[in-house]
């Protein structure tokens, strides 16, 4: 008898709809510390297996993440960066262990006028990474599983 074959488990990808990306381009950075934060997922990086949340392996992780970002709806960026529990700030674009994923963004001027900022996901080391964008939303790009890109000494 022949051996069965463990049928690989993928998630289905909807359909991408392609969309023209056109970047404001705005005196000043985007104002958001007085706002809420509210989040998207444009520049998200999904088939990248190091860098996206098909990562976090532990279902519990998963759900303290979601859990986090909705429980940061109730606080102003400002309030964020201020609280020590987020450990929230941003990132320099020239930062040399950016992913290739940001570097990319990095090559079109008007993205590296945003903030490219980070936080804590769900435990000390995880972090998401992404950028304020002109609407004060918070565009996620990655998570840093064990925050290698920009750990805290440096």
């Amino acid at each position: 008898m022949g051996k069965k074959h463990k049928k690989k488990s993928t998630i289905p990808l909807l359909p991408t709809v392609e969309k023209a990306r056109k970047y404001k381009i705005a005196p000043e950075k985007p104002k958001y510390i007085d706002k809420k934060p509210a989040f998207a997922f444009n520049y998200y990086e999904d088939r990248d297996k190091i860098w996206s949340f098909r990562c976090v392996t532990d279902c519990k992780n998963f759900h303290i993440l979601f859990r986090n970002l909705k429980n940061m709806g109730s606080f102003t960026w400002g309030q964020i960066k201020g609280a020590h529990q987020f450990d929230a700030h941003e990132i320099p674009w020239g930062h040399m262990n950016l992913p290739e994923c940001i570097k990319k963004l990095a090559r079109t001027p008007e993205m590296t006028d945003l903030s490219l900022f980070q936080f804590k996901a769900f435990d000390e080391k995880s972090r998401i990474i992404g950028l304020i964008n002109y609407n004060a939303v918070f565009e996620i790009i990655c998570i840093d599983l064990n925050h290698k890109v920009y750990p805290s000494d440096g």
